[in-house]
Parts: C-alpha cells; sequence; structure tokens
C-alpha cells in the first residue's frame, strides 16, 4: 500500500525546484513573498496618545483596598484626565479605537483568505499573477472569511461552555477562595484550550484540502470541505499517515529556518551596524546630538525593512514546499481532484489511485 503523503514529499521537491529555480527570477520570488506575508498574518502595534500626566504621591493616597479599589482608581485618574468631569470624550474615543482595530482585523483577514486561493492557483500554473488572480477569487475569499469566522465563534462559544464550571466555583467561593479549586479551574481551561486547539488545526487542515477543490471543480468552499470529510470517511488512514508527515516536515523546517534567520540576523545585523558607526561619526562631524541621530533614523529604517524583506524571501522556498506537498497528496488521495497542474506528464502515468501524476 501506497501512503500517499510520503509519495509528495519527493514531488513537492521537485514542483519548488521548478518553480523556484527552474529558472530563478527574483520577481516572482518578491510575488511570492508577498503573498506569504498575508498568509502567515504579522503583528501590528496599537498605541494610543500620550499626555503629561503622571502618578503623583497623592494619588496613593486615594487607593484602598476592597472592592472599590478599580473604580475609585479609575474614576479619579480620569477626573485628572478631565478636569470638567465628562469623560464621553474619553469613552468613544476607546469605542473607536476598538472599533477600528476590529475592522483591520477583518480586513488583513479578507486578504488572507483571498491569498489562499492566490497561493494555491500561482503554485499549480507555475505564474504569479496577483492581482490578477486577486480579483478572480475575492468571492471565494469572502466566502472562506465567513465560515473561518464562523467557525472562531463556535470554538469561543464552546470555551465558554468549557469555563462555566470554573466561574461557577470562584463566584460561589469568592469569599473564601480555595487554591486547589483555583489550579483545577486554571488546568481545566487550558486543557479546554490544548483540545480545542487541536480540533481547529484538523478543520483548518481539512478547509486547506479544500479550497483547491473548490477552485478547480467550481465549487463553494463548504460544498468542497463535504466531499473532502466524506472522502476522510473513506480513507482516513492516508489523512493520519499525511498529518503525521506535515507535523515531522513542520519541525524539521522550524528548526532549519530558525538557525537560518539567526545567521541571517547576524550577518546582516554586524554590517548594518558598522554602517550605521560610520554614518554616525560622519553626522557627527557636522551635526550634534540629537540631530545625528534623525539623520540616521531613515538609513535605520531602510536597514530593517532590508532584513525584514531578506528573511521573507528566505521563507519563500520553504511555504512553497509545504504548499505542493499538500497539492501532491490531495492529488493522489482524492479521486478526480482534477488540478491542472502546469506540466502534465503523457497519458498511461499513473500516481496511486486517481489519475496522471505531476511530472514538476
Amino acid at each position: 500500500m501506497s501512503w500517499y503523503g510520503i509519495d509528495a514529499v519527493d514531488r513537492a521537491v521537485s514542483g519548488t525546484r521548478r518553480t523556484l529555480f527552474e529558472p530563478f527570477d527574483f520577481w516572482k520570488w518578491v510575488k511570492l513573498a508577498i503573498i506569504i506575508f498575508f498568509l502567515g498574518g504579522s503583528g501590528y502595534n496599537y498605541g494610543g496618545s500620550g499626555n503629561n500626566y503622571r502618578m503623583n504621591p497623592e494619588d496613593l493616597q486615594n487607593i484602598s483596598l476592597g472592592p472599590d479599589l478599580i473604580p475609585r482608581y479609575i474614576s479619579h485618574n480620569i477626573e485628572n484626565i478631565y478636569p470638567s468631569g465628562d469623560s464621553s470624550a474619553l469613552f468613544g474615543l476607546l469605542i473607536a479605537l476598538v472599533a477600528g482595530l476590529i475592522l483591520l482585523i477583518l480586513l488583513f483577514s479578507y486578504i488572507s483568505s483571498v491569498m489562499e486561493f492566490v497561493f494555491v492557483e500561482s503554485l499549480v500554473k507555475n505564474d504569479v499573477k496577483f492581482w490578477a488572480y486577486s480579483r478572480k477569487f475575492l468571492g471565494k475569499g469572502f466566502n472562506l472569511l465567513l465560515v473561518r469566522l464562523a467557525l472562531g465563534l463556535i470554538f469561543l462559544l464552546l470555551l465558554g461552555i468549557a469555563a462555566l464550571p470554573f466561574i461557577f466555583s470562584i463566584i460561589k467561593a469568592s469569599s473564601d477562595p480555595s487554591w486547589p479549586v483555583l489550579l483545577g479551574g486554571i488546568f481545566w481551561i487550558l486543557g479546554a484550550i490544548v483540545v480545542l486547539s487541536l480540533f481547529g488545526a484538523i478543520i483548518n487542515s481539512l478547509i486547506s484540502l479544500a479550497i483547491p477543490i473548490s477552485i478547480y471543480r467550481e465549487l463553494g468552499i463548504l460544498s468542497a470541505l463535504r466531499l473532502i470529510f466524506a472522502n476522510f470517511r473513506k480513507s482516513w488512514q492516508q489523512v493520519l499517515v499525511y498529518w503525521v508527515v506535515r507535523f515531522v516536515l513542520g519541525i524539521g523546517i522550524a528548526i532549519f529556518l530558525f538557525i537560518l534567520f539567526l545567521v541571517t540576523l547576524l550577518a546582516l545585523g554586524l554590517a548594518f551596524l558598522i554602517i550605521d558607526g560610520i554614518l554616525y561619526f560622519f553626522f557627527s562631524a557636522f551635526t550634534s546630538d540629537p540631530w545625528n541621530w534623525i539623520l540616521l533614523a531613515p538609513f535605520i529604517l531602510i536597514e530593517l525593512l532590508l532584513l525584514f524583506g531578506t528573511l521573507l524571501l528566505l521563507s519563500v522556498p520553504f511555504a512553497v514546499f509545504i504548499k505542493y506537498h499538500l497539492l501532491s497528496f490531495l492529488k493522489a488521495w482524492f479521486a478526480g481532484a482534477d488540478i491542472p497542474f502546469f506540466d502534465v506528464p503523457a497519458p498511461g502515468t499513473e500516481m496511486g489511485v486517481s489519475g496522471p501524476e505531476p511530472n514538476f
């Protein structure tokens, strides 16, 4: 019996080599790096506006132990910020910031959902058309976003239900909390998070398998997901082996990327440090603090962008390899996947039970 998850490794290596190195195309790497950036997500720092208010010793006198500690402290500081006692502007600003943050998260989640389809199409056709593919999959990306939002709400609801016994025990023992009850509740919630995360990873993996089916069989994401579930019931052993292989590959790639990124950071960091030192002494000959640092700031920003771009480009082969592994497994495991790989072999070449093997 052939295990498709294991067989797909060689085909993923071949597909990655053909796509990225035969021939090497720098701009293809850049476009794939942009797609991978939106797929992987990123961190955003949201900072509020500062003020000149600082706590002084008199404030400490207004803080007393008791159930009204937090309300009294917040009320006192709001009065210092808004002497008139009108805090409606502050709450309006907080609401606006929260709403803006939610909208920004939804926007990037939508972009990430569209990029799921763009990435698959780019690798299957070996032709990265960022804007054309993005316009093509706006609808499918929106449907995928709705599915993931619904799943996220379901997981939050299940987590809340799992936490109810712990919450009730805390309320019941609020006057005299028991450490065994607290620790037991914490471990219970952590266990629920682990179990839900495991189920979430499984469902996300099945959704990833459904995305190519949705594209090439022209189905909605839910219809494609139902086909994946049906095929999973018939040959779950193949998917189990596929998950094990993916887990092992993920650990190996994570270790390799950590070492590669660390060496790159040290090499480029040392080079940039030398350049910044030379520029600092050059600016110091004509200006004084803080102007020399102000003049140096744009160079530091450019260096950070170059460092980030370099690390992103270095991650491209590994992301492409992982996606080709998924596509190769799917073509072998799902009969009639109809994935039109960019280099199809001559008729009669078989791959498992599902048709011709992609000859990358």
